[in-house]
């Protein structure tokens, strides 16, 4: 997509697409614990979600790397987009290589961290293709967003792949596939992926093999940047599914299922962040290159005063039919909906606080993020420990929850030390008391057992109207902008 459009159409394509990517996660999971029940769900995700985290370690920072100098190196020499995007990728793949083959000589030792049961090494052994080449499709799809192009994303991140799985799950109600057999047909989709991602980059901006960069920015000068990346990345991905993880490791893969039931549904909720950190983050790079902190300020208020209004919507629509939800998956997997109203409680704070992540990284703050990035990770591994003997697969959401919400007001008070910037402004401050009146009107009556539906209804009626004038700015903003 042109950097020349309005952020209001990226916005609703990259919306889109993240929820159809969103919805076939959610399909992806129904399915699968359908077909192999929650043992073997959680067999599955936990290899594929090993191998996920492993590929965002291998990206070593440098996709993030790209967004920061892209936009500045392009503007020096057309020729320096061709030679970041080869460089960019022979130090990811060739990383990302020798990662794979590593894990794979060592494979059984690396299996018990993630499976009480060792035998289940097969299913890390499996899942490796998708190391190699999801790092490599992630840099392509990078490069592109530097640029201001969504295409990547779109098509590839949340259709192929999310798609592309969810027609393998529905194959193996035709084909008796095992859950090994699964796996290894995901692997080949992202190979497959990754062909789609390079090919597609190479044409689009006629790019070619070189490695000469032509500015006075060096290839050592990235690589120096991109190591405190290499932690807020993996940092970031892993506090999302460690809990997974660990529960794999000290508990149950049934539990370890369940847990990921829950955050899927919570993470396909929070697309509006992710949409937004997509969409502004190569605005807020080329913002601070300039040293515009008034452009910095207004990008952070306009996507804040957005999440804050639509986010509210998704996130307290499931947090009032969780428990349907969750049944949704099956009967057994009922036992995760605290699960699910923890985490919910954590993503609100995170949509809540906006883009504050991206500020950090993108305005040279990095190292401040790695701390973030590092403490929010330790504190939910250690809360989760601590909390799953005690509260099963709740205290793995509690932990997620308590973390999250922490590390969020960090990175929110350093934001606002180091930029100037004003979460509760007063149309924030609208947002958030007419938002907590809605959640006590909604609290009381229904404790008293009226119509659930009839009281929902209302009250999202209540909610638009009296944010109409609200609504009208917000899309206006979002239109002026490119």
């Amino acid at each position: 997509m042109s950097s020349g459009h309005s952020n209001l159409r990226k916005l609703i394509l990259v919306f889109t697409a993240k929820g159809l990517k969103g919805v076939g996660g959610l399909l992806l999971a129904w399915v699968l614990a359908k077909k192999y029940g929650a043992y073997g769900s959680g067999l599955f995700f936990i290899g594929y979600t090993f191998a996920f985290l492993c590929s965002s370690f291998a990206q070593l920072g440098v996709g993030n790397a790209c967004l920061r100098f892209i936009p500045q190196l392009r503007e020096e020499h057309e020729s320096n987009l061709s030679a970041m995007w080869t460089v960019s990728q022979l130090i990811v793949g060739g990383f990302a290589l020798l990662l794979s083959v590593a894990i794979g000589f060592w494979v059984k030792p690396v299996a018990e961290l993630v499976y009480k049961n060792v035998s289940n090494w097969t299913y890390i052994f499996c899942a490796l293709p998708i190391l190699f080449f999801w790092s490599l499709t992630r840099i392509n799809i990078m490069v592109r967003q530097s640029l201001g192009d969504m295409s990547g994303i779109t098509v590839v991140e949340n259709l192929i792949i999310p798609l592309g799985m969810l027609v393998l799950s529905a194959f193996t109600f035709v084909i008796d596939l095992s859950v090994l057999g699964f796996l290894s047909a995901v692997s080949a989709l992202y190979f497959m992926s990754f062909l789609y991602a390079f090919t597609s980059t190479r044409r689009d901006y006629d790019l070619r093999l070189s490695i000469q960069l032509r500015s006075s920015v060096r290839i050592r000068e990235i690589l120096i940047y991109s190591i405190p990346l290499l932690t807020i990345a993996f940092s970031q991905t892993s506090l999302i599914w460690i809990n997974m993880l660990i529960l794999g490791a000290v508990g149950s893969v049934v539990d370890a299922a369940l847990f990921v039931a829950a955050m899927k549904v919570a993470v396909s909720i929070s697309i509006l962040l992710y949409t937004f950190n997509s969409v502004y983050a190569p605005q807020i790079s080329m913002a601070y290159a300039r040293e515009d902190f008034d452009s910095i300020r207004i990008l952070y208020r306009d996507a804040t005063h957005a999440l804050t209004f639509f986010s509210f919507i998704l996130l307290a629509g499931v947090a009032v039919y969780a428990r349907v939800v969750m049944d949704f998956f099956g009967e057994q997997y009922v036992a995760a909906t605290s699960c699910l109203l923890w985490i919910i409680l954590g993503q609100i704070c995170n949509c809540y606080t906006g883009p504050v992540g991206y500020l950090l990284i993108l305005s040279g703050k990095s190292k401040l993020e790695v701390f973030n990035t590092v403490a929010g990770l330790l504190l939910n591994a250690g809360l989760c420990l601590l909390l799953y003997s005690r509260l099963g697969v709740s205290g793995a959401g509690l932990a997620f929850c308590f973390s999250n919400i922490l590390i969020n007001l960090l990175r929110y008070f350093q934001c606002r030390k180091y930029f100037a910037i004003n979460w509760l402004d007063r149309r924030q401050k609208y947002f958030v008391c007419l938002q907590s009146m809605l959640v006590v009107t909604y609290l009381l009556p229904n404790f008293y057992g009226l119509n659930r539906e009839l009281l929902v209804a209302v009250l999202l009626t209540v909610y638009l109207l009296f944010n109409f004038n609200n609504l009208r700015g917000l899309i206006l903003s979002l239109q002026s902008r490119s």
